[in-house]
């Protein structure tokens, strides 16, 4: 029987492989700086091996911070978050975002904080969050400006 962290592995790998697969088939500087990391023969682009180089670091980058995220959360050392745990680490990070987002430290988000903030967290991008991968985001169903 398969262990929650096998399953949830299994789960994840093509996770890792289309998010590594998104990150090099898009245009814009996060492309160039990939292939200008991991193109080590230099001809524009990447062959199957420096790809499998690009996912390994990829998976590296998420198992640290994995590592990380229990190290800070794992409260009862079990080497897993549980439900309680992960409430902790959800409200841990919505609050510092939400600190970052505030610079004034009022405690409150004025229209030019929010917008400040925005570019940052990808909604400058293509007009809408991210990649526009998301439920409903069409090419013309972006945020309006």
């Amino acid at each position: 029987m398969l262990t929650k962290l096998k399953l949830a592995l299994l789960i994840s790998a093509p996770l890792v492989a289309g998010a590594t697969t998104y990150a090099i088939a898009g245009d814009g500087p996060g492309k160039a700086r990939m292939i200008e990391k991991f193109d080590k023969n230099g001809d524009g682009k990447l062959d199957d091996a420096e790809r499998a180089e690009l996912k390994a670091a990829f998976q590296a980058r998420r198992a640290e911070h994995r590592q990380a995220m229990l190290a800070r959360y794992d409260a009862n050392k079990d080497g897993k978050l549980d439900a309680t745990e992960r409430t902790a680490m959800r409200d841990a990070v919505a609050t510092e975002r939400f600190q970052a987002m505030d610079k004034n430290g009022d405690g409150a988000l004025s229209l030019d904080e929010f917008k400040a903030s925005t570019g940052k967290a990808g909604w400058d991008r293509h007009g809408r969050h991210g990649h526009g991968r998301h439920r409903g985001a069409g090419p013309d169903q972006g945020m309006k400006r």
